[in-house]
C-alpha cells in the first residue's frame, strides 16, 4: 500500500493575538486607574492581526521558500504549520509528519544530562525508548559528545549545547520540515558539517517550508517562493521570480 501523500492547504487563515491597550497600561503606574479599572464593567479588547487572508496549496515534493522583511509574518507562519499558534479562523490542514526546526535548542533541560535530554527531546517527538536507543549511536558520533554525555548540559559550553540539540533534531527525518533561518553559528568546522547534514535532511523530507533573508541559499534550495509583507501573500510563483519581485519596487508597493 503507498504511503499517504502530504500536503499543506490553507484556506483564508487569519491569526489575530489580543495586545494590551493604552488604558491597561496605565493601570500598572496609578494606583488611582487601579481602583478605576477594578470597578469599571467595561472591558478592552484589541486585536492585532498578524496573518491576514493566506490562502496556498504545497503538495509534496516542494521546496518553498517563505521571503520578506522582518515583521512580514514569516516565522509566525510557520509556528502555525507547526501547530505552535492555531488560526483564528479559517482553514489549515497540514497532513504527514512534521518537524520545526525554527529554535532546535528549544525544550533542552540544562540540569539534566545530555543522555536525558536526548530521551526527553525523543519521548516528547512520541517516539518509543528502543526507537530512541537506536539513534544514540548516531548522535553521539555527529555530536562528539559523548565523554560527557552524563554530565548535565549546563556544564556544557554554548557550542556543546548547540551540536547536542543539533544532532538531536536531524536524526529523525520528518516528511515535512519547517526551517527558520540557516544555521551559522558555531566553529567553522561544526558549521560545515551540519551544512551537509542539514542538506541530506532536507533532501528526505518530502515538504520544505524554508523562511531566511539569506537569497543564495532560498534560490538554492526552494524552487517556488511565496512573499509575504504585513502578514498577507503579495506574490507566489518560482522562487527566482519572487526573489525579483521582493528587491522591486512593486514589493514596496504591495
Amino acid at each position: 500500500m503507498a504511503a499517504p501523500e502530504s500536503f499543506i492547504r490553507a484556506r483564508d487563515v487569519h491569526l489575530n493575538v489580543p495586545v494590551r491597550g493604552r488604558r491597561r497600561r496605565a493601570v500598572r503606574g496609578s494606583p488611582l486607574a487601579a481602583v478605576y479599572h477594578a470597578f469599571s464593567r467595561r472591558r478592552e479588547r484589541q486585536l492585532s492581526s498578524l496573518v491576514r487572508g493566506i490562502s496556498f496549496d504545497i503538495p509534496e515534493n516542494s521546496r518553498v521558500g517563505l521571503i520578506g522583511q522582518n515583521g512580514a509574518g514569516k516565522t509566525t507562519l510557520l509556528r502555525l504549520l507547526a501547530g505552535a499558534l492555531s488560526p483564528s479562523s479559517g482553514e489549515l490542514e497540514v497532513r504527514g509528519t512534521t518537524q520545526n526546526l525554527l529554535n532546535v535548542s528549544m525544550g533542552m533541560q540544562p540540569a539534566a544530562t545530555g543522555m536525558e535530554n536526548i530521551m526527553l527531546r525523543g519521548f516528547s517527538s512520541g517516539m518509543a525508548a528502543r526507537d530512541i536507543k537506536r539513534l544514540i549511536p548516531e548522535i553521539l558520533a555527529f555530536s562528539e559528545l559523548k565523554s560527557v554525555i552524563n554530565d548535565p548540559v549546563q556544564t556544557y559550553s554554548a557550542g556543546m549545547q548547540l551540536r547536542l540539540a543539533f544532532a538531536v533534531a536531524t536524526s529523525v527525518k520528518p516528511e515535512i520540515l519547517l526551517l527558520d533561518e540557516w544555521i551559522g553559528t558555531g566553529d567553522r568546522f561544526f558549521v560545515e558539517r551540519s551544512k551537509q547534514r542539514l542538506l541530506d535532511h532536507i533532501d528526505a523530507s518530502k515538504i520544505l517550508v524554508f523562511a531566511s533573508h539569506n537569497q543564495e541559499m532560498l534560490s538554492e534550495l526552494c524552487s517556488r517562493g511565496l512573499v509575504l509583507k504585513g502578514g498577507k501573500i503579495v506574490f507566489d510563483s518560482d522562487i527566482d521570480e519572487a526573489l525579483e519581485f521582493y528587491d522591486s519596487d512593486e514589493y514596496e508597493a504591495a
